[in-house]
């Protein structure tokens, strides 16, 4: 299918790993310029060369590497202008802030609970802030943002996300009504468990915890999903790469569960 990227400019966040690595690896391969935002350098500089290889040959699609840390505000803005000024206006929007730390109400702390608003919504809040006036003005936009399961069902031992995820997933809907008459859409796809770096450390966590190896960890999560396996991110990011494409016009305002049909509930 031609997702009809080829030229549009994208701004993904958390992009030098997990969801947001893969899914600038399927922008670049639709022939999409990539502005690549992450805290890291190095690794950034590491995805930033693979997404390049990403891009078809002769495309003339960019990929841009920007350090920056999209709970800092000051630092956001400077990202984004830099996009803006190398790649040009930003069509793509991944909202991809990462997910708050593990813990139960008693493990956490005011400053944890200040620090995961920081990072779980306000980034998200401040990244369409900048981004989607330029996407409205100009009449055409796609905002993708990753929130998780816990936007449905509470999980256990993750009180950041299932509180604070909810948030995310209110402002999407309310942003893709208010953006839907100028032919922009907003969505917000739900992971569950999948193959990540973060989902390595809370597998290291309950290790730790419970004195469980590494596969019973898997075995008693799998154990939990039908599909019986954790998902691939990028199974993940097919599912924002359609998201954003022309074909997915007509979808807004949508919450995509990704989860291999762990949340039980019908919403």
């Amino acid at each position: 299918m031609d997702l009809g990227l080829a030229g549009r400019t994208a701004l993904v966040t958390g992009g030098s790993r997990g969801f947001g690595l893969a899914t600038a690896l399927r922008l670049a391969a639709a022939g999409a310029h990539v502005a690549l935002v992450a805290r890291g350098t190095e690794a950034l500089a590491t995805a930033a060369a693979a997404v390049s290889a990403a891009a078809p040959a002769g495309s003339g699609a960019r990929v841009l590497p920007v350090a920056a840390d999209v709970a800092d505000d000051p630092g956001l803005r400077a990202a984004v202008a830099r996009v803006e000024a190398e790649l040009g206006p930003i069509d793509l929007l991944l909202v991809n802030g990462g997910g708050p730390p593990a813990g139960g109400f008693a493990d956490l702390g005011l400053a944890d609970w200040e620090a995961a608003y920081r990072l779980t919504f306000e980034s998200a809040l401040r990244t369409c802030h900048l981004v989607l006036p330029g996407m409205l003005e100009r009449r055409w936009g796609r905002v993708v943002a990753v929130t998780s399961v816990s936007v449905y069902q509470p999980v256990e031992n993750l009180m950041l996300s299932s509180v604070l995820r909810p948030a995310v997933q209110a402002l999407v809907r309310t942003l893709a009504l208010e953006a839907a008459p100028a032919g922009v859409t907003v969505n917000a796809v739900a992971p569950g468990f999948h193959l990540t770096s973060a989902v390595e450390r809370l597998i290291v966590r309950k290790q730790e915890q419970t004195g469980a190896t590494r596969d019973e960890v898997l075995a008693g999560w799998t154990r939990d999903i039908p599909l019986g396996r954790l998902g691939e991110a990028d199974e993940l990011a097919a599912l924002v790469a359609f998201l954003m494409s022309v074909p997915a016009g007509y979808i807004t305002g949508q919450c995509v569960v990704a989860d291999g049909g762990w949340v039980k509930g019908t919403f």
